[in-house]
């Protein structure tokens, strides 16, 4: 199995200045949830983390996860970041099949649906980002995945859009008031993103 040292390449991700607080912020906290606006770039930033952390993981057989609600949008959303970024690594290799990118450690991204939670159960993960959370549903985090992130003492972050009173508000209800969690809120008329137009923003 090749270092972390041998694997540090530059895979052209630059993120903007919230971004880096959620990296940053994540050295430091287990477990995490990011609330933000459309367009700000949750999937970006949680497909690099995935394949930055698999890549630096010096555990045997690494392996991290991204969770959307259905198999088919987790593809939609965030395989073509995944692969891209793999793309720049050599070495590594994808499974278009079973929807997985391998790294030259031996570490493995895998998609997951929430409409097929089963096929996690069994597993174990060093990381997982949960991607529009409002519309997974807790029983799958409680019952599947926060178990398969016991033995390795995974991390796991939640990332979506606010949609009302659901398991992702109630999620950050408890996130804020627990410490050990790190909370990020980010709305569109704050961060000023300059990719982002202030008429749109006002329509919307």
């Amino acid at each position: 199995m090749e270092t972390a040292e041998a694997l540090r390449i530059d895979i052209g991700y630059r993120p903007h200045e919230h971004q880096l607080e959620v990296h940053e912020a994540m050295q430091y906290h287990r477990f995490g949830v990011l609330v933000s606006h459309r367009r700000w770039g949750k999937t970006y930033l949680s497909a690099n983390t995935l394949c930055d952390t698999a890549l630096k993981c010096e555990k045997k057989n690494p392996r991290f996860a991204y969770v959307a609600p259905y198999l088919k949008q987790a593809k939609q959303i965030a395989w073509m970041y995944l692969t891209d970024i793999a793309g720049k690594v050599p070495g590594s290799r994808k499974s278009e099949s079973e929807l997985y990118l391998e790294f030259p450690n031996g570490a493995r991204v895998t998609l997951y649906g929430a409409d097929n939670a089963e096929a996690m159960r069994g597993s174990y993960f060093d990381g997982v980002v949960l991607d529009e959370y409002a519309d997974i549903g807790a029983s799958v985090w409680g019952e599947i995945i926060r178990p398969a992130l016991a033995d390795r003492k995974g991390w796991a972050l939640f990332i979506g859009t606010p949609k009302g009173i659901n398991a992702f508000y109630d999620l950050y209800q408890m996130a804020v008031k627990n410490p050990n969690w790190y909370v990020g809120l980010y709305r569109a008329d704050e961060t000023k993103l300059p990719w982002l137009d202030e008429k749109e923003l006002a329509l919307a």
